[in-house]
C-alpha cells in the first residue's frame, strides 16, 4: 500500500478521534550518524570504511492523548544531510467500538542519495510499512485479535545489492488473561516474501509462537517465549527450506528493594532440508545470570556472567564457545534524563582454531609473489579472539521542549592472528526543538 492510502486510512481513525483534544507540535532539530569498521586485509595494512552523515530536520507532530479511548498520532520529517536527504510520515491510530478495537499503525520513508558521497553501493529507496489489527474482547480474559501487516522496499536501481522486495504478513492470536496481569498467547502467522528481480529468494513462511507472562506478588516474574517457523523456498531458489526455532527465558527475583537477580536464556535450533556450506545446521544458546545493586532510586549496577555455544554437524569450523562478563549502570537524573551503559568483556574459542603458524607462513608466501596465501583469503577458518562489546544510550529532556538522544556501540576484536582483527562502530544522536 502506498503513501497517500495509508494516510487516508489514517485520516478515518483520525476523523474518529476528533472529539478528543488534538495537540499540534512543530519541531526543528539536529541529526549526525557515522559508521565505521576497520578491518585487516593485508599484513601491515589496516582497511577503515567509514559513513558520515549530518544535517537538520523540520517536523510537525499532531497527536491525542495517548489514554484516549479513540486516538491517534501523526509524525512527518524532512531532513537535508551532508549524504543524504530524507522523508518520513508516520501514523498509528485506535478506535474502539463496545467490545471490538481496530488499531492502524504505519510508517513510511524515502531516502535520496547524494552523488559520489560514502554510501557507494546505495541506491535512492521507498519504504512502506502498514499494520491493520482487529481486536475482540470475548470475555475480561479472553481477547482475539486479527492482524494483517505489509511491508516492501522499492529501489529507483536495482542490482544484487538492492533488490526489490515485497512481504506479506496476515496471522491471528489468542490472549489469555490468568489474573494479576499475568496472560499467556498464541499466535500464528503465515508470511509471503516476493523479490520480483530475484525469484530465487521468495519463500513462504508459517510462524508458530507462544509466550507466557506470569508474575508472583511484586518480586517475582517469569517470561518465556517460543517461535517455530518453517520458511519453504520456491524449487528455483539458491537457499534452502528450513525448520527454525527461537525460545528465550527470563526469570527476575528480587531479594530486597536493593537487589535484584534475573537468570536469562535465549537459544536457536535450524535445521535444513539439505544444509551446505552457506546454509548450515546449527543450534546456538546463550546464558546469563545477572546480579542488579539498586545504588538508589536513581542509579542502578549491574554484573552478569554470561557463556554462549555455536555446534553445527554440518558446518564444524563454525562451531565456537564463549564466555565473557557483562557490567551495567542505568542513572535516572531527575524525571527527565535517562542514561545507560553496559560493557560486555569476554572471549570466543573456535572448535577449529586456524593454526598461526600456517596462515602467517601462507601469508609471507603470498606476499613474496608465491601462491600459499590464497588459502589466507579463501580458507574460512577463523581464530579465537577477545572481544569487548560496548553500548551506551542516552535520553535527555534538556529543558522543557528541548531534548536530547544518543546511541553508541563499538565492538574491537583483538583475534589471535592478527590478520583477523577488526572494528566496528556506529554512533547517532540528535537535539529537537519543539514549539
Amino acid at each position: 500500500m502506498r503513501l497517500p492510502a495509508a494516510v487516508g486510512l489514517g485520516l478515518l481513525l483520525a476523523v474518529s478521534a476528533a472529539t478528543a483534544q488534538v495537540e499540534v507540535i512543530p519541531r526543528v532539530g539536529a541529526d549526525f550518524e557515522h559508521f565505521g569498521e576497520t578491518y585487516r586485509v593485508t599484513e601491515d595494512q589496516d582497511t577503515v570504511a567509514t559513513i558520515n552523515d549530518f544535517g537538520t530536520r523540520v517536523g510537525l507532530t499532531v497527536k491525542t492523548p495517548w489514554t484516549a479511548e479513540n486516538r491517534f498520532r501523526l509524525d512527518a520529517d524532512v531532513h537535508v544531510g551532508k549524504e543524504t536527504r530524507r522523508l518520513r510520515l508516520d501514523f498509528d491510530g485506535a478506535v474502539g467500538r463496545g467490545k471490538n478495537r481496530f488499531e492502524i499503525d504505519h510508517a513510511g520513508s524515502m531516502r535520496f542519495f547524494t552523488t559520489d558521497g560514502d554510501y557507494l553501493l546505495s541506491s535512492n529507496y521507498l519504504e512502506e510499512y502498514l499494520r491493520l489489527t482487529w481486536e475482540h474482547r470475548v470475555t475480561d480474559n479472553l481477547r482475539f485479535r486479527l492482524r494483517d501487516t505489509v511491508d516492501f522496499t522499492w529501489y529507483e536501481q536495482t542490482d544484487e545489492y538492492n533488490l526489490n522486495t515485497f512481504l506479506h504478513r496476515p496471522g491471528a492470536d489468542l490472549r489469555i488473561g490468568l489474573g494479576d496481569l499475568s496472560n499467556v498467547r498464541l499466535g500464528y502467522q503465515l508470511g509471503r516474501r516476493s523479490v520480483p528481480d530475484s525469484t530465487s529468494l521468495d519463500y513462504w513462511r508459517h510462524t508458530f509462537d507462544a509466550d507466557l507472562s506470569v508474575l508472583f506478588g511484586w518480586t517475582s516474574a517469569v517470561d518465556a517465549g517460543v517461535q517455530v517457523d518453517r520458511r519453504e523456498y520456491d524449487a528455483v531458489s539458491v537457499r534452502e527450506s528450513s525448520w527454525e526455532y527461537r525460545g528465550d527465558l527470563a526469570v527476575e527475583f528480587s531479594a530486597d528493594e536493593r537487589m535484584t537477580f534475573r537468570i536469562v536464556h535465549e537459544n536457536e535450533f535450524v535445521r535444513f532440508d539439505r544444509p551446505d556450506e552457506l546454509d548450515f545446521d546449527r543450534d546456538w544458546a546463550r546464558t546469563g545470570f545477572q546480579v542488579e545493586i539498586h545504588r538508589s532510586r536513581q542509579m542502578d549496577f549491574s554484573v552478569m556472567p554470561v557463556y554462549a555455544f555455536l555446534s553445527s554437524r554440518t558446518a564444524p569450523d563454525e562451531e565456537y564457545a564463549e564466555t565473557g562478563l557483562e557490567f551495567g549502570v542505568d542513572w535516572r537524573i531527575g524525571t527527565h534524563t535517562w542514561i545507560s551503559l553496559t560493557d560486555e568483556v569476554g572471549r570466543r574459542d573456535y572448535e577449529q582454531d586456524a593454526v598461526a603458524s600456517d596462515v602467517d607462513a601462507d601469508l609471507t608466501d603470498f606476499l613474496a609473489g608465491g601462491s600459499g596465501g590464497t588459502d589466507l583469503f579463501l580458507d574460512p577458518s577463523y581464530s579465537d579472539f577477545l572481544y569487548n562489546r560496548i553500548t551506551l544510550l542516552v535520553s535527555s529532556e534538556v529543558t522543557p521542549g528541548v531534548s536530547l538522544n544518543l546511541f553508541a556501540n563499538w565492538q574491537p576484536e583483538d583475534h589471535r592472528l592478527n590478520a583477523h582483527d577488526s572494528d566496528s562502530r556506529i554512533v547517532s544522536g540528535g537535539v529537537e526543538y519543539r514549539f
